[in-house]
């Protein structure tokens, strides 16, 4: 993580949610991630990484269209009482694939951004009310695909 950043030692939820809840095609069969926060109060802003590691090539390029797919018709839904609207968002081309969304929710807004590369499926995301950063999303994004690809290679 930049510096100023700590782990998230809340516990945060554990759920499988999906956007508007798009069926998976397939499970993964390893999922590591990692939550951190920046600050408090209004200036406070939350940063998350994950990867999905699917048994195959093929089942993560599946995996991935599913949430495309959902992404291009969903655009809004409400999720434990709150309304998230979700809207494209440009990112950098990392891995094989691509994509980011734009998520607001009462005030806040959250970035995400996913990657497909090969069998795995990797995200980064940073939130918060007064200051969101595009910037920094794609910078942890971008090391946690060096990082996935360099163990990869080993």
């Amino acid at each position: 993580m930049p510096a100023g950043w700590s782990a998230d030692t809340g516990g945060g939820s554990s759920t499988n949610k999906t956007f508007c809840d798009y069926k998976q095609p397939h499970q993964a069969k390893v999922t590591v991630s990692g939550n951190f926060q920046k600050g408090a109060g209004l200036a406070g802003s939350i940063a998350a990484v994950g990867l999905r590691q699917y048994t195959s090539v093929d089942d993560a390029a599946d995996a991935f269209d599913a949430m495309e797919q959902a992404l291009k018709t969903c655009h809004k839904e409400t999720f434990e009482g709150s309304v998230l609207n979700y809207s494209a968002m440009s990112v950098e081309k990392l891995g094989d694939r691509s994509l980011g969304v734009r998520i607001e929710s009462g005030g806040s807004t959250l970035l995400q951004q996913f990657t497909l590369d090969g069998p795995t499926l990797i995200n980064a995301g940073t939130g918060g009310m007064a200051n969101v950063d595009a910037d920094t999303t794609a910078l942890l994004l971008r090391k946690q695909v060096e990082r996935y690809e360099a163990a990869a290679a080993r």
